[in-house]
């Protein structure tokens, strides 16, 4: 399978990739979906990356040491039931596909950070994800 991102956030001129984003209702197989974003942010020289599921989150850094997968860190893994706002029939992958992508465009705003209780997960929000979005433009990597 061809590597893909669901969400992408790029510079405004569209010339640098800050993040890739991979939102799944299911994650069957967590190696190879996490194989699959590690090469798309290679492909991109993207430097952050994000797996999420409804319950989970995967933070995944590319240190840019080599042009191998060994470059790309995951950060943490994180809990994030309730974060995201989702209520759709099962199945529905776009439906939570637009509800990660309408997170990402309100993770600026001081009410949506303080619903992350979580220390670790603040930090990594607001050291990494904040940044590539309040300096990007966050859109669709496809067709929905």
């Amino acid at each position: 399978m061809p590597a893909q991102a669901d969400i992408i956030v790029s510079s405004p001129d569209s010339t640098e990739v800050k993040l890739v984003v991979e939102a799944k209702l299911q994650i069957p197989n967590l190696q190879e979906t996490e194989h699959q974003l590690k090469n798309f942010m290679l492909q991109l020289r993207c430097p952050l990356g994000l797996l999420m599921s409804p319950q989970r989150l995967w933070v995944y850094l590319d240190r840019f040491t080599s042009y191998s997968e060994d470059s790309v860190e995951r950060l943490g893994e994180f809990n994030i039931e309730g974060l995201i706002k989702f209520r759709s029939p099962a199945g529905d992958e776009v439906a939570f596909e637009n509800a990660v992508q309408h997170w990402l465009e309100d993770i600026s705003s001081s009410a949506t950070r303080g619903q992350v209780k979580d220390p670790k997960l603040r930090e990594v929000i607001n050291h990494y994800i904040l940044p590539a979005v309040e300096t990007g433009i966050v859109r669709a990597a496809g067709p929905r």
